[in-house]
This record gives structure tokens, C-alpha cells and sequence, in this order.
């Protein structure tokens, strides 16, 4: 709509109309109070109380100053567009998997299931199923709980650690950090804003905290006159690729270009290594419940064996 000449106040009341969302129409009634009270963009959605991540706020604002509001909001609509994906394709990859975990858990062991059909064992059925479906949903519900974004710093630093080392999933997070602190950075430069703060703007909506935490570093360093180019080639967490681009664009005078272009390198290379692990952990989620069934099977025929033996002993 803004891409078509529309303005913000009344792109707002066509999305207000056609809201279902209860979160959005109560974030929608906040940003069009601020605006009417004069207020920016960014600003009137920083009210909301959390309701957009720091990147996307960041992001607007910076695009709402440059004057390129229509093409950051097409930016964040590809985003959320593949983001949307990849978690379509990770529930479908983990959909079979997990059916055929519940239905091994019903069946296996065999001798619950013949005391339900045989014997009316209902209560002792119930209490083992409990038993072992209960543990998966503990570590399936708190690996939810650590994934949000909400989650207090110090939580969301031990995890980025821990994943960084984890192999496709490490590379992948960070290469997206880095595509978002591109786009940001190119739109905070773009809108005029200071080299320094433009790079902790940019490193916070990248949405990694060892990114910001390095970057915070920077900072004495830069006002001490040193340049972006000669930290992030000091900075282990930065790709050689990404340092010397940056340093090439710092000489050439070209660093909206080279950073749009390395925004776009990254967030594919993010979206490749992320597909791939989707990929990899159904898989392995597959595999490991064949192997469980495989065995409960393998289990089951060699004790009724072991018993036609003892039977059949003299």
C-alpha cells in the first residue's frame, strides 16, 4: 500500500478493518494513537509493548528516515515469508516421525499391551504410556520455551554459544545475524546516522548477542579512530569474506552497495544451511525412532524364543 502512494495513517486503517488477530488490532489502536499525537513510526511501535522484534523497529526506523519505508517493508515481508517456510517444512518433516514415535510408545512393550487386551490392565497401561510420553514433552515444551526470543539475555547468549558450535545450525544462524546486520547497517548509513552508532544499532537488530557484545567492543576503538574495516578484521566472528568486502567498500566509497550485496549473499546462504538442517533433523529424528521400534521389535522375538527354549529343554 505505501509502495502505491498510500500513507502510513491509512495503510493502518485498512489493515485495522481487515485485523482478526486480537494482538494486532490492539498493536494497530497503539501505533495510530502515537501517530496521531505526532509521533514516528518506529517510535509509535516501540509503544506496543514488544509486540515487533528490535530488528524489524530498527530497521523501520532507519528506512522511515531515509525515506525507503516501501522497500524495507517488502524486505520484511521476504523474511518472514521464508522464515514461514522453513518452519512449514520442519513441522512436515517432524510430522511422520513423531506419529510413528507415539504409535511404537502405544504398542511397545508388547506385555503392556496384552495385559490392557487380555487382562483389563487399563490403570497400569495408562501409568507406563505417561511414563515415557511424558519426559518428551518436558524437553520438547523447554526446547520451545528457550527458542523464544523473549527470553532473558543471559539464556539467549549460553544458547547462541552452544548452537554456534553445532554443525550447519551454528553457520547457519550466524550468516542470517550477519545478513541482518547488512540490511540494517545499510539502512542506518543511508538514513544519516553516525558510523558508530549505526554499527551498535545494526549489531542489536542482527539479533545475535555475540555480535552485539563485539561490536560494543568496537566502540572505544572506533572513537579512538580506528575504522569498522580494521575491528571486524580483528573480530573472529566475521567471515574473511565479509572483512575484506567491507574494508574494499570503506576505500572504494561503495558501502551501500557492497552491503545490500552482502545482505543478499548471506541471507541466501542462511536460507540453504537452514533448509539443509531441517532436512538432516527429520532425518535423524526418523532414523532414531526406527531404531527404537527395531529394537523393541528384536527384543520382543528374542525373549519369546528364549521362553519356546525353556519350554522345549529337557
Amino acid at each position: 500500500m505505501t509502495d502505491a502512494g498510500v500513507s502510513i495513517q491509512q495503510a493502518l486503517k485498512h489493515l485495522r478493518r481487515g485485523a482478526r488477530s486480537s494482538a494486532l488490532i490492539k498493536a494497530l489502536d497503539v501505533v495510530q494513537s502515537q501517530l496521531q499525537q505526532g509521533r514516528t513510526l518506529a517510535s509509535s511501535l516501540l509503544e506496543t509493548g514488544g509486540w515487533l522484534p528490535q530488528f524489524d523497529i530498527a530497521l523501520i526506523g532507519a528506512s522511515e528516515q531515509s525515506g525507503r519505508l516501501p522497500s524495507c517493508f517488502l524486505k520484511l515481508a521476504s523474511y518472514y515469508e521464508e522464515r514461514a517456510r522453513v518452519l512449514r517444512r520442519l513441522l512436515g518433516s517432524l510430522a511422520y516421525p513423531v506419529f510413528l514415535l507415539h504409535m511404537a510408545a502405544m504398542i511397545f512393550p508388547i506385555t503392556s499391551l496384552q495385559g490392557l487386551v487380555l487382562h483389563g490392565q487399563v490403570g497400569a497401561f495408562l501409568l507406563q504410556k505417561i511414563l515415557i510420553l511424558a519426559p518428551l514433552y518436558l524437553i520438547g515444551a523447554f526446547a520451545a520455551f528457550l527458542v523464544q526470543g523473549n527470553r532473558g539475555t543471559g539464556i539467549r547468549y549460553i544458547l547462541e554459544t552452544l548452537l554456534s558450535g553445532v554443525p550447519i545450525v551454528g553457520s547457519a544462524r550466524q550468516n542470517g545475524a550477519i545478513s541482518r546486520l547488512c540490511l540494517a547497517l545499510e539502512a542506518l548509513i543511508n538514513a544519516g546516522t553516525n558510523m558508530i552508532q549505526a554499527w551498535q544499532l545494526a549489531a542489536a537488530a542482527s539479533g545475535s548477542l555475540r555480535l552485539a557484545s563485539a561490536v560494543d567492543r568496537f566502540v572505544p576503538e572506533m572513537e579512538a579512530g580506528r575504522t569498522p574495516a580494521e575491528l571486524v578484521a580483528e573480530c573472529r566472528l566475521f567471515p574473511r569474506e565479509f572483512a575484506q568486502q567491507y574494508h574494499s567498500a570503506e576505500i572504494s566509497g561503495k558501502l551501500d552497495e557492497t552491503l545490500m550485496r552482502l545482505h543478499r549473499d548471506y541471507e541466501e546462504q542462511s536460507a540453504r544451511q537452514t533448509r539443509t538442517a531441517v532436512i538432516l533433523l527429520g532425518a535423524i529424528v526418523f532414523g532414531s525412532v526406527i531404531l527404537t521400534v527395531a529394537y523393541q521389535i528384536i527384543s520382543f522375538y528374542m525373549g519369546y524364543f528364549g521362553e519356546i527354549e525353556k519350554v522345549m529343554a529337557p
